[in-house]
């Protein structure tokens, strides 16, 4: 017998082997619990005895509080003096596990009570904790965490798949089984029954689960129903304070009273707010739409309204947020935290050490209450504006949601954006068009204008017929050869006074004394290519002198004929 006075008592032993699996899920247990000091413990590892435990909170309220340390002593000292311990070691011994019992694991088939299908369900909630822990963890340690809320096992993803795939009733049945068994008979089954059967040892499973669900989730709900509510409440408040949109609306009503005139639809004192979305379906004739013609009205002679778009950008947003639904998933709340604390008030009352899930829940519980409150105050503030702005924009049916409401505005903002941006480029179309307009108005004017001068102007006329002969080649080319030159009559120095270019040569001579200076550019790019030929004609004659003529000496004396020869050329073109 072996005696260790101040040692742990209970199912392992110190001595005893185990699985590697059995030692740590024991060495966890043992450091949360409290455990009363045994004198003697067994030298070898026994069967256990399966009966509930009282927590040391509980048993001061019990029987076991009037117990007698004296008695209980020399009853262990009349115990081992008739070697009872020895023979409780010899009956009820455990059997020790086999050396190779992982190998034949390997081989054979684990055993399994589920379905295929719960049991693959299992399986894969069993990989999905293994990569968000990003290491392997065992079926035992994923049980015990649970039931100690650890805050990395229990997150929204893991408990709710967990909620899915907990045993039913028939399953609980089957797996009962298990539940006592022996952690080396236990290692025989396949690791989502090793799960399960852990699961079916932690008191009230179900409601744990969902207990704990409604605690991570309710952050991230609170959080969403509070930020709607403060929208709701921004948008209303911006609608009931619009200042530039409450006159944009009675520019409406002028506009609209204008059009139905004595009409059954004209005389109105006011209109719905859900009827300014109807403003695009009034066509103009030229297949633009009376919001078009707002929009002009408002950006000439009321550019300050436009100022409306800011008034209702939230307004705007808020069709996205859904009054009856943040009421609903208040109520939801509400519900569940009732739950919980009823939950709590039935059977967590006094608190065990070596469970914390009642720990954590009775905080959450009493600051969840102080948030709904908050909530509760900030839903009934948006739900009381919104009453208010649809009663203030005439909406009689106090059955439409939020988002319709809110949505009428969503509708208006963007027809008129879009309205705007199609005014604004048909503005820049038009002023294009006058500008071509003008800019061919312009040429046909000063083509006009030169035609008159032209007529207007004798010297003009005269030098254009003078032109006009020149391209009809009626005058003798100054540059002619000079063999031609040659065979001519040497002394006939005769100019006949008819000739077309004596003319020309005469009266060029008159308009120089008159002060007519010849134009040094060239008119038209056609004279230039025409003065490039004549003056390489004349390149290759360069060598030759002119003919000794009066006709030659009167073309130098009007300084070189060849630069008006040129000239007119150019103008003929």
């Amino acid at each position: 017998m072996k005696f260790s006075a101040g040692s742990p008592s209970g199912s392992v032993p110190s001595t005893a082997p185990s699985s590697a699996r059995a030692s740590m899920l024991g060495s966890n247990l043992n450091m949360l619990a409290l455990r009363k000091e045994m004198p003697v413990t067994p030298s070898t590892k026994m069967k256990q005895l399966q009966w509930d435990k009282l927590a040391h909170q509980q048993v001061g309220k019990t029987l076991w509080n009037e117990d007698e340390p004296q008695r209980e002593r020399e009853m262990l000292k009349k115990l081992q003096m008739h070697s009872v311990w020895l023979e409780m070691e010899e009956d009820f011994k455990a059997k020790q596990l086999v050396i190779n019992l992982i190998a034949k694991q390997k081989q054979a088939e684990l055993r399994s009570v589920l379905d295929p299908q719960t049991k693959k369900r299992v399986e894969i909630l069993i990989q999905l904790i293994r990569k968000l822990l990003v290491r392997k963890v065992e079926p035992e340690e994923i049980a015990f965490n649970i039931q100690q809320f650890d805050n990395d096992m229990c997150t929204q993803v893991i408990l709710g798949e967990l909620k899915a795939v907990l045993p039913s009733p028939e399953q609980v049945g089957k797996l009962n089984v298990y539940k006592n068994s022996p952690p080396e008979e236990i290692a025989g089954l396949h690791p989502s029954d090793r799960l399960m059967v852990q699961l079916i040892k932690i008191n009230r499973l179900g409601p744990r689960i969902e207990g704990m669900l409604y605690k991570v989730a309710f952050e991230d709900t609170w959080s969403l129903l509070d930020e709607g509510a403060q929208k709701l409440y921004d948008a209303g408040n911006d609608l009931l304070n619009a200042r530039n949109f409450k006159q944009l609306l009675s520019l409406i009503l002028l506009i609209g009273n204008y059009m139905n005139g004595t009409g059954i639809k004209g005389g109105a004192f006011g209109f719905r707010v859900s009827s300014i979305n109807k403003l695009v379906d009034t066509k103009s004739v030229h297949n633009t739409t009376l919001l078009h013609f707002l929009e002009r009205t408002v950006a000439k002679h009321f550019p300050e309204m436009e100022e409306f778009l800011d008034e209702l950008e939230r307004p705007a947003e808020a069709y996205r947020v859904n009054l009856q639904e943040i009421r609903k998933g208040l109520s939801e709340l509400r519900e569940g935290l009732k739950r919980i604390h009823q939950e709590l008030l039935d059977h967590y009352t006094e608190l065990e050490d070596q469970d914390r899930f009642g720990t954590q829940m009775w905080a959450f519980y009493k600051k969840a209450n102080s948030q709904l409150e908050d909530l509760t105050d900030d839903v009934k503030r948006a739900d009381a504006i919104f009453t208010d702005a649809i009663s203030y924009y005439g909406e009689e049916d106090k059955n439409v949601s939020s988002s319709e409401f809110f949505g009428f505005f969503k509708t208006f903002v963007t027809s008129y954006k879009k309205c705007k941006a199609e005014n604004i480029t048909a503005a820049e179309e038009k002023i294009l068009s006058e500008k071509r307009l003008q800019a061919l108005a312009d040429t046909r004017a000063n083509r006009q204008k030169a035609r008159e001068d032209q007529e207007n102007d004798p010297d003009a006329d005269a030098l254009e017929k003078i032109l006009a002969g020149l391209r009809q080649g009626n005058t003798r080319r100054h540059n002619k050869k000079r063999r031609d030159l040659q065979g001519a009559d040497a002394g006939d120095t005769t100019i006949n006074a008819n000739d077309p270019s004596f003319m020309a040569l005469d009266m060029l001579a008159q308009l120089k004394s008159d002060g007519f200076e010849m134009p040094t550019q060239p008119m038209s790019p056609n004279l230039n290519r025409r003065s490039r030929r004549r003056r390489t004609e004349r390149g290759t004659e360069s060598d030759r002198e002119l003919p000794s003529s009066p006709l030659a000496t009167e073309i130098t004396d009007l300084g070189e004929f060849s630069t008006t020869d040129s000239y007119f050329d150019n103008d003929s073109r």
